[in-house]
């Protein structure tokens, strides 16, 4: 069995255990400090806080997911979700049912889990007003119990019409809240940013930033060699130490660059620089459509300017060699490009660094002579 997971929230022998930041967060967590849980795409924040949160003894954890939420129906929905998988005793959920029923909550089963869910009326939940109900029902659960609840990709919420008026309704239910921590995750740290540090947010300075930064190399490197043995494969520390490089130490990408070196080797073999190649091909092939797609969408200064951070990375796209080998005329072009490849989630900013969301796509780029490749 592959022993290698990733794009998902992972437990138990897939979780990379972080001794130091998980007491650091559990001390947070007893004491009810309200956190910002902030790291590059792909860190492991959300593993990372599920999993202290698992071993905190007592403490029950109300897990809501805001990514790529669009309408208040949708944020209803996720909460709503969220408190059915929080607590399944019977009474608990009639409550929830009853607090929700002018939004015509419908209650299913889960087909894979066989646990019941709620989802209420999209019609019934257009108003703001709606989210107010949905934070009375977890002000309701948490209440009198060691709880800690956590909002995933919480900038998301910007995305939906009135996001600014829901998240402002949130701070003043939160702040009565003051027993239960509440941890906010984003992957956009600049609105994560705007949202906490901003004068003008109702949720400024309401919480601590709590910085998740890579694995430690040696600790890693012990992590996934461990996994590799379990089905009799060898990792040197060099050939290890080139998968970080490539993935720019993020452990998601390390993980999806080990799925694909399991898949093409074999119990007994070394993994070698030939098989991270092999590795690449693997998900090349399985991303080519997706890959080629995307580029297809670009004109074709957009697609100079990917190729050309591509080989020369993002460190100074306006400087004259990025101009010549983009073969833009000027800066003006490359940033009105650069908006629009952020705009479509292929880079992002970090530190006045522009980086690709994917390093497999990076790569893609890198290697391919036309789009239609």
């Amino acid at each position: 069995m592959n022993p290698f997971k990733y794009g998902c929230i992972v437990d138990g022998g897939y979780f990379c255990a972080r001794p130091k930041l998980a007491k650091q967060l559990s001390d947070y967590i007893a004491s009810g400090q309200n956190l910002v849980v902030q790291g590059e795409r792909r860190i492991g924040k959300s593993s990372l806080v599920t999993n202290t949160i698992a071993k905190i003894r007592g403490y029950r954890m109300l897990y809501v997911d805001f990514m790529d939420v669009r309408t208040v129906a949708d944020v209803c929905n996720q909460i709503a979700d969220a408190l059915a998988r929080f607590e399944a005793e019977d009474s608990f959920f009639k409550r929830t049912v009853a607090m929700l029923s002018h939004l015509r909550p419908t209650v299913t089963v889960d087909a894979m889990t066989g646990m019941p869910t709620i989802s209420v009326d999209s019609r019934a939940a257009q108003d703001t007003s709606s989210v107010n109900t949905m934070l009375n029902a977890i002000a309701d659960h948490v209440k009198g119990r060691k709880a800690c609840v956590v909002f995933d990709e919480f900038q998301d919420i910007l995305e939906v019409r009135d996001g600014k008026r829901i998240i402002a309704m949130m701070r003043s239910k939160i702040q009565f809240l003051s027993d239960t921590p509440f941890i906010f995750l984003g992957s956009a740290r600049n609105a994560m940013l705007d949202i906490f540090m901003s004068p003008k947010s109702p949720f400024y300075k309401s919480a601590t930033v709590f910085d998740v930064n890579p694995i430690p190399d040696e600790d890693f490197y012990r992590f996934i060699s461990g996994r590799f043995k379990t089905g009799g494969r060898r990792l040197s520390r060099d050939v290890f130490a080139k998968m970080l490089a490539f993935a720019r130490r993020t452990p998601g990408d390390v993980q999806e660059y080990c799925d694909a070196v399991w898949q093409v080797t074999s119990s007994g073999d070394e993994v070698t620089d030939g098989s991270l190649e092999l590795a690449l091909r693997r998900i090349f092939e399985r991303e080519s459509s997706s890959f080629s797609a995307f580029a297809r969408r670009l004109t074709d200064i957009q697609f100079r300017v990917l190729r050309t951070l591509a080989v020369l990375g993002g460190e100074h796209p306006l400087s004259g060699e990025f101009l010549r080998m983009a073969d833009v005329a000027n800066s003006a072009s490359v940033k009105r490009a650069l908006n629009a490849l952020s705009a479509a989630d292929l880079i992002y900013n970090i530190g006045g660094e522009y980086k690709f969301v994917s390093p497999f796509f990076r790569e893609w780029v890198r290697r391919i002579k036309a789009r239609g490749n």
